[in-house]
């Protein structure tokens, strides 16, 4: 039968429609292929590329991926310091300063017990010879009496300080006359050392070292940083490790000192110099030594060698910087696997199918 032209009319929408789902659905198909593409490309697309300059490895990093990594460069602060000399330092265990006080407190009070004593029979004696020459209103038994209770004390008193200047003596052997001093006084500074407020510190220098006069201040480096330790006297004993001088420096006492620790130390020595003062976490180590980024443009940067025989509070002085220039402060990690990425030789892949 043959259709009639009104419902050819009412059909050709439906087909109108239905083509036009199929071209909006394959639209929507097509930009999700798309969009996925591209995200594939920047997932596996590395987020720096290394290339060279006059032979030297220049780090490229695009400008998201130097959001993402936090990277951060500053200007370092120039300042003046001290060329060093590197010794050797061992955090002293304290505890035979507690014996020692406590002996050297027997003593000394041995020595104020006896001279008392000595005093009274001193006065008893003077008191019975006064009594004897007035009119013999003592007798001789009691003055050769007095007399021989006034020498027996004060041998007492004169063998009491004679132990007590021994024990000082062999604390001083053992610690020095400054330390002695504080054990035999028992004042802060040993209070400090005991209660571990502050560390004792033994410093020595290689056997062919000499120095003409310790310095007042030196820097202990330890893993957890650095600190500033005073002077205090010359060593009393050689290190067996060393066999050169030593010196006892005190520093203020922390979890990153306990007794028995060996750290690194750096001794001012000679006039002052110009530097500047890097943070220590620009620095990176590798290849045996140690290395800071170098900002050289917008999304640039290369490494270079420092030498860190200049530590102060936080970080290390680097010489022979320009200026103005840009040290990573922040990422310097970062940059550096991402060069020894770059170049790696490539991963050996394997035939799925033999």
């Amino acid at each position: 039968m043959t259709p009639r032209p009104s419902d050819r009319v009412r059909r050709t929408p439906v087909w109108l429609a239905v083509l036009g789902v199929v071209v909006v659905v394959a639209f929507i198909a097509w930009r999700f292929v798309a969009r996925t593409d591209q995200a594939s490309q920047g997932a596996t697309a590395p987020p720096a590329t290394v290339g060279t300059d006059s032979g030297q490895a220049v780090v490229i990093v695009d400008s998201a991926a130097l959001v993402r990594a936090g990277i951060a460069t500053a200007v370092p602060e120039r300042i003046s310091y001290s060329p060093t000399l590197a010794a050797y330092g061992r955090v002293l265990d304290v505890g035979a300063l507690a014996a020692a006080r406590t002996t050297l407190s027997a003593a000394q009070a041995a020595v104020a017990r006896t001279a008392a004593v000595a005093d009274a029979a001193e006065r008893e004696l003077a008191r019975v010879q006064m009594l004897a020459a007035d009119s013999g209103n003592a007798s001789a038994k009691a003055l050769d009496e007095a007399t021989a209770a006034a020498r027996g004390a004060t041998a007492d008193a004169d063998a009491a300080r004679t132990a007590e200047r021994a024990q000082e003596a062999a604390v001083i052997q053992e610690w020095g006359p400054v330390v002695g001093r504080w054990t035999a006084d028992g004042g802060e500074p040993l209070a400090r050392l005991l209660t571990r407020r502050d560390a004792l510190l033994l410093v020595s220098l290689s056997a062919d070292t000499v120095i003409a006069v310790p310095p007042a201040h030196v820097t202990i480096l330890t893993g957890g940083g650095s600190a500033n330790a005073t002077f205090v006297s010359l060593g009393t004993q050689t290190d067996v490790r060393t066999q050169g001088q030593t010196y006892f420096y005190v520093v203020r006492a922390g979890p990153t000192l306990p007794a028995g620790l060996n750290v690194a130390v750096a001794l001012p020595v000679g006039a002052t110099e110009p530097g500047f003062d890097v943070p220590r976490s620009a620095v990176v180590w590798a290849e045996g030594g140690a290395w800071i980024y170098i900002q050289t443009g917008a999304t640039t940067f290369v490494r270079r060698a420092i030498v860190i025989d200049a530590p102060v509070s936080g970080g290390y002085v680097v010489r022979d910087l320009p200026p103005t220039t840009r040290v990573v402060v922040r990422g310097a990690q970062f940059l550096l696997s991402e060069e020894h990425r770059a170049h790696a030789p490539p991963s050996a892949t394997v035939d799925p199918d033999g």
